[in-house]
């Protein structure tokens, strides 16, 4: 009797969110297959989709961050090989600010590795730039315009933390404890004790609880494994099993990622409901245009 080969089934995507502070926008940033790229605009409120453009390189999205009207994205990226390599004047990393959902430029610092770099949107028209000050220099076509302030950062260190977590608390994310996540050079990063958020839904103040766990080289996926638990106001728990992202929406709601989908659920004290909002798992990459109003500055 024959036995039937297993099927080899493409790796599901991966889904990574920020969501606008005063607006009900949102960008998906949408990895796979590997180190490619896509952006997608939520529109919170009405629950449309505008899949953006593809990028072929690695965009680093916890060093990224939308402005609060929900117009711009600022965020970090390396292109190693061709016309991002280091020895280009753009350097294989550089931070840059885009018209939503496009990646084309409209400002770009060139970083020329990949430590630190990013930035936060302090308003619409303030951005704070994770540079120190000597490579806070922006590239002579792609400069600011006069109406943006940008803010180096003196004391830019590491990797994805000071960005991260500036914009973890600003966004009303509380830390309850801090992660330990000793490095060696042959494992890589190994978790002693996980970093520990939680955030309360504003309405009722249902907690959202976040753990994240660092990982070895040799783990797919990584460098982050995140977890996430719903804590109802009875006392028990209901956890969000494979969910890799996950908050509360402008709206209250409960939104999250899993297997290359974004969700949505109704959480009362007594159960959860969810229901699928898109299925980002066909897509594939392919060349988009920026339109015109992309590639100019909007105010």
């Amino acid at each position: 009797m024959k036995t039937k080969k297993p099927v080899n089934r493409a790796p599901e995507a991966r889904l990574h969110v920020i969501l606008a502070r005063k607006a009900p926008i949102g960008v998906i940033f949408r990895r796979g297959p590997s180190k490619w790229v896509q952006l997608v605009k939520w529109h919170v409120n009405t629950g449309e989709f505008q899949e953006g453009q593809w990028f072929h390189g690695r965009v680093y999205e916890r060093r990224c961050d939308l402005s609060p009207d929900g117009s711009k994205l600022i965020y970090f990226a390396s292109k190693f090989g061709g016309r991002g390599a280091r020895a280009s004047s753009y350097t294989y990393a550089w931070t840059a600010i885009s018209e939503l959902p496009y990646f084309t430029a409209l400002a770009l610092w060139p970083k020329g590795d990949c430590w630190h770099g990013g930035g936060l949107f302090e308003s619409d028209r303030k951005v704070w730039l994770n540079h120190k000050p000597e490579v806070a220099i922006p590239h002579p076509e792609h400069m600011p315009p006069k109406g943006l302030r940008v803010q180096p950062n003196p004391d830019a260190h590491g990797e994805d933390g000071p960005v991260w977590n500036r914009r973890m608390q600003r966004d009303g994310w509380v830390l309850i404890q801090e992660g330990v996540f000793p490095f060696t050079f042959k494992k890589g990063w190994k978790t002693e004790r996980p970093e520990i958020w939680e955030r309360d839904r504003p309405t009722d103040g249902i907690k959202l609880r976040r753990t994240l766990e660092r990982i070895d080289f040799e783990v797919a996926g990584g460098p982050y494994i995140e977890s996430f638990v719903l804590a109802l106001k009875d006392g028990s728990e209901s956890p969000l099993k494979g969910a890799n992202w996950a908050d509360w929406d402008q709206k209250g709601r409960l939104v999250f990622a899993r297997d290359g989908r974004l969700f949505m659920s109704k959480v009362s004290t007594e159960s959860i409901l969810e229901v699928q909002l898109i299925n980002l798992n066909r897509n594939k990459p392919e060349p988009i245009e920026t339109p015109d109003w992309a590639k100019r500055w909007r105010w």
